[in-house]
């Protein structure tokens, strides 16, 4: 029988989801299935109608262990959209304000979804690999705590001009100020999670999530972003 991550018992492994199914349903309803694109040659875009998931990592009890933290994400962010309060500078928005947010909850979502696609074997993870963090993840996981602050602390960013940033480019490692971090694109979402002892740079600290703070979500131009010559790119490659 295979090895279930999650109780570390032999036992029936189902199709599990780093990302939420959601995200890509919301992609898929508003444009068409969404496509897996790649830079490298000879792949070529495969369609993803239910996002990527990968049958060799979890059992059924514990897939269904992140039910509730992730149909939670999926309400702030997806549901909850329209009712984020604009923080505007001369009618230009600048971020938004999200109040009454239930920190446990939506900071246990991310770490749950760095767990999982860090244990996944599917090349759209392929870059996210926790290493001695992963042991430290998956504790706050199963024992319902998101520990001190400073662990797995995030910063949420969201693309403000143009639907193409709704583009869900591969998570991948990331750097700010010497502090390491892992980089996650969520339907135009982007969200940065720190895996590292180090404190937060000023630049995010600020940004961050409390206990007993608002969401504050920083916006973003994908205009004026590293992530447009990527898209660019890969758009160009799939109609090749």
């Amino acid at each position: 029988m295979p090895y279930c991550q999650g109780c570390e018992l032999d036992k029936k492994l189902i199709k599990a989801h780093a990302i939420p199914e959601s995200f890509f349903v919301k992609m898929r309803n508003e444009h068409g299935a969404p496509k897996l694109m790649t830079d490298v040659k000879g792949i070529y875009p495969k369609k993803a109608y239910v996002g990527v998931y990968d049958n060799q990592i979890l059992c059924r009890n514990c897939e269904d262990r992140f039910q509730s933290v992730d149909d939670y994400g999926q309400q702030i962010l997806l549901q909850q959209e329209s009712n984020h309060e604009q923080l505007m500078v001369s009618n230009k928005v600048y971020g938004y304000r999200v109040k009454n947010v239930d920190y446990k909850k939506l900071k246990l979502f991310f770490i749950s979804v760095l767990w999982r696609a860090s244990l996944s074997n599917q090349s759209f993870y392929a870059k996210v690999n926790l290493g001695p963090y992963q042991k430290k993840a998956k504790d706050l996981i199963w024992n319902n705590n998101t520990g001190e602050q400073s662990e797995f602390a995030f910063v949420v960013a969201k693309f403000t001009d143009s639907s193409i940033g709704k583009t869900m480019l591969d998570p991948h490692p990331d750097c700010w100020d010497g502090v390491n971090y892992y980089r996650f694109y969520m339907y135009g979402y982007v969200v940065y999670i720190k895996v590292d002892k180090q404190k937060s740079p000023e630049m995010f600290k600020k940004f961050e999530m409390t206990a007993d703070g608002d969401l504050i979500i920083i916006g973003r131009s994908i205009e004026n972003s590293n992530e447009l010559p990527v898209i660019i790119s890969l758009l160009k490659n799939a109609s090749n």
